[in-house]
């Protein structure tokens, strides 16, 4: 796996379900995958993953992304067996002449694109199976809270409300002075039709027969299956270790407050930094000014050859940055 990029990058937000790759994969074998959909792949981390894992078992892997990035254009080119549906989750859904398999579902992380994904899955799966169902952002910051990549797609009676520009941080259910930055948020955490879990609990009460297991590091990875599924058995055994972990849960607090505090300094940091400008700027134009040297005459006067400034000095002090 690598570390070169945002998305599995330490330093970086670690967005990508690569990270998890090593706990994805069993469970896909555990499964039997043989076609597999992934809605939402952005630059395509996960899907090159998936790529080298799955196209020597001979696995089907489609894609999908309404607006593909470079880097996703270049993984299609790298791998002509890959599938690439330019369009929404439901839309690709929706063209599909029968379900693959697995579905891997990180796409727009609100509670009406999601519900929206899931009841169109279960409209095409009928009175048959559900395919096995997997799941990022099922934790902290988008289980109980919406957020928009596109806030027309979604109809404004169904959106929450808004916060643009805005950041949000753990245990503040509103918006922050500071914390990770987003676009389009909800202005609050938590009650209905709010969040990426919200849905997936909304959608199992509907369905009924599900076991979802939360595997709690990296914001989040869900599995959700039938539990009558000749497979139920095998999933549950693969994921049971990680299966809401307290060792992991306490490590990604401690990862996510870490993340948190770091866009707060670099925040911080910007601000001193444009303070330091706006002084810098406000210094050079008194040097220029020929005032600034009548004053330092007459300091030098009145305080008998030593001054209280000179122009030198601040000079100096501009030309050391």
């Amino acid at each position: 796996m690598s570390q070169e990029n945002s998305g599995t990058n330490p330093i970086q937000w670690g967005y990508s379900l690569e990270n998890v790759a090593e706990i994805m994969q069993p469970c896909l074998e555990a499964r039997g995958t043989k076609t597999l959909l992934e809605i939402g792949s952005f630059a395509g981390e996960l899907t090159e993953s998936l790529l080298g894992w799955g196209t020597p078992q001979g696995v089907a892997i489609s894609t999908v992304e309404p607006l593909p990035p470079p880097e996703l254009r270049s993984v299609v080119e790298r791998h002509p067996e890959l599938t690439l549906i330019e369009d929404t989750g439901v839309g690709a859904l929706e063209g599909l002449d029968e379900l693959p398999d697995t579905i891997i579902i990180d796409g727009d992380h609100n509670y009406f694109t999601l519900s929206g994904e899931l009841d169109k899955i279960a409209e095409k799966a009928g009175d048959g199976p559900l395919p096995l169902l997997m799941f990022h952002d099922v934790c902290w910051p988008h289980e109980r809270r919406d957020t928009y990549y596109a806030p027309d797609r979604v109809p404004e009676s169904e959106r929450q409300p808004l916060g643009h520009n805005c950041t949000i941080a753990p245990g503040n259910p509103g918006l922050s002075d500071g914390g990770l930055p987003f676009e389009w948020a909800a202005a609050r955490e938590g009650g209905p039709k709010n969040g990426v879990l919200t849905a997936i609990e909304d959608f199992m009460e509907r369905r009924g027969g599900l076991r979802l297991a939360v595997v709690p590091v990296f914001f989040g990875f869900g599995v959700l299956w039938e539990e009558s599924a000749p497979y139920a058995d095998a999933v549950a055994a693969t994921i049971a270790p990680f299966d809401r972990n307290p060792v992991m849960e306490r490590a990604e607090a401690n990862r996510v407050a870490l993340l948190v505090r770091t866009h707060v300094d670099a925040q911080t940091i910007r601000e001193q930094n444009q303070r330091i400008a706006e002084f810098e700027e406000l210094l050079g134009r008194m040097l220029q000014s020929s005032a600034l040297g009548v004053a330092e005459r007459i300091t030098k006067v009145r305080q008998r050859g030593n001054p209280i400034f000179t122009r030198q000095e601040i000079q100096d002090l501009l030309d050391k940055k």
